[in-house]
């Protein structure tokens, strides 16, 4: 066979493989079922609504812890401010007044200014504070409180110099000591009845566990006592001339100084309703009508005396102390005297009450150690 024989031979051809997968071409998915789509955008839908419900829990539970430590924490800031109002300016403010007669005026001028500056800073500080919404009546009484102190410290220190003066000024700026007393005395009264109360609310309707004790979760400071003590007696002018060794209405000499030699009254005693107390004995009261004490002193000067305060307070059994006074125009030297102090309101009962009788001293009285006794009564 020759080669060109071979050359014409019909040639064999492959067949062509079918594509991998068999079939003529791309294998389909089947359809998805259109129940099983419906259910898969359910629940992933469902699974959308729980994580936006979570994250909205999770942020108002933010929000309220938030919420509540920063009422929390401004009530704690309130206590602790008026805690130090009392410590580093009403004590030291007394201490620096009770031995203003012994002192220069100059002397005792700047230890009060030096206070008024704390006093100042107390009102900046309490200013400042990061207040919630819940506490804004609160706070706008806080700072009526803490204004009403620093104006009068400031007050007592421009006039406690010409108080001790012996001047013909000396009766005026007694006056005007005594009225920033009564101003401390009204804070004191704003405190426990405004602002005391109104944080106590605030926490209570937050859902916050607060007592005024501390017993009940949160504590709240129900008083705030600027004025305390026997400083009680300050409010009156005579009190305030006898303390500074000054000079009052009533008690000086027509050029303004206190007549010389002895001033003074000594309590002899006490009765109500024609019961005698007796300080070493604890008495029964009725409780209503709302009492009337009938107190029994000696002018034991050498003057005649003017406007002479007698005090009654009732405290101890429980609630807030409630006081009543009466002024006797005039005492004669050397004779006794009476003032029948009437209550508006009666005394509650329940427990074993304190009563502190106190005649204010006049202008001259050296000694008030014979000017008040305490008794026990219970009240029925």
């Amino acid at each position: 066979m020759s080669f060109f024989d071979e050359a014409d031979e019909p040639r064999t051809t492959r067949p062509r493989r079918p594509p991998s997968g068999g079939g003529g071409g791309a294998r389909r998915r089947p359809p998805t079922d259109e129940q099983t789509l419906l259910v898969r955008r359910l629940v992933a839908a469902g699974a959308v609504v729980v994580v936006i419900v979570l994250l909205v829990v999770l942020v108002r539970g933010c929000v309220g812890s938030r919420r509540e430590q920063a009422l929390k924490d401004y009530n704690r800031e309130v206590r602790t401010l008026v805690e130090r109002s009392r410590e580093s300016v009403a004590t030291p403010l007394f201490q620096a007044l009770n031995g203003a007669a012994n002192r220069r005026g100059e002397d005792v001028t700047t230890t009060i200014n030096q206070l008024r500056v704390v006093a100042e800073d107390q009102l900046e500080q309490a200013e400042g504070f990061d207040v919630p919404d819940q506490m804004k009546d609160a706070q706008h009484n806080l700072e009526l409180v803490l204004s009403l102190r620093h104006d009068g410290v400031q007050q007592i220190a421009d006039r406690v110099q010409a108080a001790i003066s012996r001047s013909a000024q000396a009766g005026q700026a007694v006056d005007d000591i005594a009225a920033q007393m009564q101003a401390f005395n009204a804070t004191d009264v704003v405190y426990s009845q405004r602002v005391a109360p109104l944080i106590l609310r605030a926490l209570q309707d937050d859902g916050i566990a607060a007592s005024y004790d501390g017993d009940d979760g949160e504590q709240v400071e129900p008083y705030a006592p600027f004025l305390y003590g026997d400083n009680f007696t300050l409010m009156a002018p005579e009190n305030v001339a006898s303390l500074l060794g000054a000079s009052a209405t009533g008690t000086s000499t027509d050029d303004g100084e206190v007549a010389p030699g002895l001033h003074g009254h000594q309590l002899d005693s006490v009765s109500v309703g024609g019961t005698t107390l007796d300080p070493s004995t604890t008495v029964t009261l009725p409780s209503s009508p709302a009492p009337t004490f009938d107190v029994a002193f000696t002018n034991g000067g050498e003057h005649d005396e003017q406007n002479v305060r007698v005090e009654v307070t009732i405290s101890g059994s429980g609630g807030s102390p409630i006081r009543a006074s009466a002024t006797v125009p005039t005492t004669s030297a050397g004779q006794a005297a009476t003032a029948q102090v009437a209550f508006r309101q009666s005394p509650p009962t329940g427990g074993v009450a304190e009563i502190r009788v106190t005649i204010a001293g006049v202008g001259g009285e050296r000694s008030l150690d014979n000017n008040t006794a305490t008794y026990n009564a219970l009240f029925e």
